[in-house]
């Protein structure tokens, strides 16, 4: 949490933190918190743990920078979000907080 990289969306909060490992080849590392203050049933924040884990697979393992462990914690809205929302929302994410992968 001292790392200050942090956004909020509507559909999630993203945290990210430099890699503690250096010696390993540099894959971006994530993990999906629902918790049951966002949603009662433990189906509804299956759900959203997967539908979360399938964006992000998608996102930042092409568009984010390699050398970073992410968190995303699941908001309410993430249940219903359309996937292409919750893909906008992440590379919003990213941009804002400038860890968007660039090839130059």
């Amino acid at each position: 949490r001292k790392t200050k990289t942090r956004w909020v969306s509507q559909g999630f909060a993203i945290q990210a933190i430099p890699q503690q490992n250096p010696k390993t080849p540099p894959v971006p590392a994530f993990c999906v918190i629902t918790s049951k203050k966002t949603a009662k049933l433990a189906s509804d924040r299956n759900k959203m743990r997967r539908r979360l884990r399938a964006v992000a697979y998608e996102i930042l393992s092409t568009q984010a920078k390699q050398d970073m462990e992410y968190m995303l914690v699941a908001r309410a809205p993430s249940q219903a979000r359309p996937m292409d929302d919750l893909r906008k929302d992440l590379l919003w994410c990213l941009k804002k907080l400038d860890l968007l992968h660039h090839d130059n």
